[in-house]
C-alpha cells in the first residue's frame, strides 16, 4: 500500500521495510486516540450529571480557555521537531532548545490564565487548575512528537492514551466521592502533572537529555541562541497557520450566531460534532507517514514523492468512502442521535461529510509542505482560506441558513488543495530545513 524504496544503507539495516512500520504506526496511533478520547468522553458525560449545569458549564469553559492558551506554548515547534529529527541525527540537538522555550512559554501562559480568570468569583482555583490541564497535557504530546521523528509512535500512544485513561478514571472517582468542580479540578491537575513528569523522564531515557536540568541551563549561550533562533524561524510561520486554522474552524459558529441566532448554531454544531472525529483518520495515518516521507526526501526525492502520492490516494479513497457513508446515513443518523427537532442539520451533515474528502487530502499536502520546508506559505494559504470562508459564509447564510458555512468550507478546502498542489509541483527540499545541523560546533543553518 505505502512503499518507500530508497534510503541510506544504515536506515535499511535499522528498518528492513518501512511499509509495515507505517501501517503499524498508523494503527497504533488510531487505536490509542480512539481509546483515550472515548475515555474522556465518558468522563464528560459523567461530569455533566454530577456537576449540574453551572458546574459543567465552568468545566467546559476552563478547558476551552486552557486549550486556546496552551497553543501559545507550541508555536509550530512540534511538527518542526518531528521533521528535523526524522531528517537526521543533527535534529536531536534542537530538543533541549525547544524544551527550554516551551517551559518558559508555559510559565507565561500560566500567568496569563490566572489573570484572565481574575474576575471569576466562583471556583476561581478550580477553573485555574482545569485551565492548566491542556497546558500540562501538552508536555506528553511534545515528547510524543519527538519520538515520532524516529518513527516510534508507541511512546506517544502509551503517553497520550495512558494520560487520558488516567484522567478519566481519576475524574470519575473524584466526582463519585465529591461531586464538586474543585474535586474534579484537583484530580485532573494531579494526573496532568504526573504524566508531564513521566513524559520528560521518557525524553531523558530516550537519550535527548542527559539530565533534565539541561532544559533550564544557561551555559553555552552562543550555541543555544543559534539553536533557538533556527527553531523559531522554522516554527513561527507554522504557529501562525495553526492559529488561523483554529479561527477557520470556529468561524462558522460565530457568523451563524450573528446572523441567525442560537438555533442555527445548534443545527450546524450538531452536524459538525459528528464529522470532527473523522479527522482522527488522516491525523493517525500522517503521524506515521510524515517522518518516513521526511527521511526519504533527504535521500531520494523520487521515492518520497511515490510515498506521498500513495498516502494521498489512500486518504482520498478513505475520505470518499466516509463522505458517501455520511451522505447516505445522514437522513437517519442525525434525527436518531439528536431528535427530530434537528432535522435541519441533516443537509449540513451531508455537506460537511463531502468536505471531508478535500480535508483528508489537504491533511497530507500540508504535511508535505512542512517536510519541504515551505511552512511559511501555510500561514498565507490558511489566511486565504479564512478570508474566503468568511466572505462566502456571510453571503450564503441568509440564503441557505446553517448549510451556507458548510458549502463555504467545501470551496475553501478546494482552494487550499489547489494552492498546495501548485506549490508542491514547483518545490524542492529546502536546505535550511533539511540540512543536518552537524556542520560545526557552533553553527546552525540560516
Amino acid at each position: 500500500m505505502l512503499l518507500l524504496r530508497a534510503v541510506v544503507k544504515q536506515d535499511r539495516q535499522q528498518q528492513p521495510s518501512l511499509t509495515p512500520t507505517i501501517r503499524r504506526n498508523a494503527a497504533i496511533k488510531l487505536a490509542s486516540e480512539l481509546i483515550g478520547r472515548l475515555a474522556l468522553f465518558a468522563l464528560v458525560l459523567f461530569a455533566a450529571r454530577r456537576l449540574g449545569e453551572a458546574g459543567f458549564g465552568l468545566y467546559n469553559y476552563a478547558l476551552a480557555l486552557g486549550f486556546v492558551l496552551a497553543q501559545l506554548t507550541d508555536l509550530g515547534m512540534q511538527l518542526v521537531l518531528t521533521r528535523e529529527i526524522a531528517a537526521g541525527p543533527a535534529g536531536d540537538r534542537l530538543v533541549t532548545a525547544a524544551l527550554r522555550l516551551k517551559i518558559a512559554l508555559s510559565a507565561v501562559v500560566a500567568a496569563v490564565l490566572w489573570f484572565v480568570i481574575g474576575g471569576q468569583t466562583v471556583d476561581r482555583g478550580a477553573v485555574f487548575l482545569l485551565g492548566l490541564l491542556p497546558l500540562l497535557q501538552s508536555f506528553p504530546e511534545f515528547v510524543g512528537y519527538i519520538f515520532r521523528g524516529r518513527q516510534n509512535l508507541r511512546v506517544e500512544a502509551w503517553l497520550l492514551a495512558g494520560a487520558r485513561l488516567a484522567l478519566a478514571l481519576a475524574g470519575v472517582i473524584a466526582l463519585w466521592r465529591w461531586p464538586t468542580l474543585s474535586a474534579l479540578a484537583i484530580s485532573q491537575a494531579a494526573v496532568g502533572l504526573l504524566f508531564a513528569v513521566i513524559g520528560l523522564a521518557w525524553l531523558r531515557r530516550g537519550g535527548w537529555l542527559t539530565r533534565l536540568s539541561e532544559a533550564l541551563a544557561v551555559h553555552r549561550l552562543p550555541r543555544q541562541r543559534a539553536e533557538l533562533g533556527y527553531l523559531l524561524r522554522q516554527s513561527l510561520p507554522l504557529g501562525v497557520a495553526i492559529f488561523l486554522s483554529i479561527a477557520y474552524v470556529r468561524l462558522a459558529v460565530l457568523l451563524l450566531q450573528l446572523r441567525l441566532g442560537e438555533t442555527a448554531v445548534a443545527h450546524f454544531s450538531a452536524a459538525a460534532r459528528l464529522t470532527e472525529p473523522a479527522q482522527l483518520i488522516p491525523a493517525s495515518i500522517m503521524a506515521a507517514v510524515f517522518p518516513a516521507f521526511t527521511l526519504a526526501l533527504r535521500h531520494d526525492a523520487a521515492g518520497a514523492r511515490r510515498l506521498g502520492t500513495r498516502a494521498t490516494l489512500l486518504l482520498l479513497a478513505i475520505g470518499a468512502a466516509v463522505a458517501l457513508g455520511g451522505w447516505l446515513l445522514g437522513p437517519w443518523l442525525v434525527p436518531w442521535l439528536y431528535g427530530a427537532a434537528y432535522g435541519a442539520g441533516i443537509l449540513v451533515f451531508q455537506v460537511l461529510a463531502v468536505q471531508l474528502v478535500l480535508a483528508f487530502v489537504n491533511h497530507t499536502l500540508t504535511h508535505y509542505l512542512i517536510a519541504y520546508g515551505r511552512q511559511a506559505l501555510l500561514g498565507a494559504f490558511t489566511g486565504a482560506m479564512l478570508t474566503l470562508h468568511a466572505a462566502l459564509s456571510w453571503v450564503l447564510i441568509p440564503r441557505f441558513g446553517p448549510v451556507g458555512p458548510a458549502l463555504s468550507m467545501v470551496v475553501a478546502e478546494l482552494l487550499l488543495t489547489v494552492l498546495c498542489v501548485l506549490t508542491l509541483r514547483a518545490s524542492k527540499p529546502a536546505l535550511s530545513a533539511l540540512a543536518p545541523l552537524d556542520d560545526g560546533p557552533d553553527t546552525i543553518p540560516a
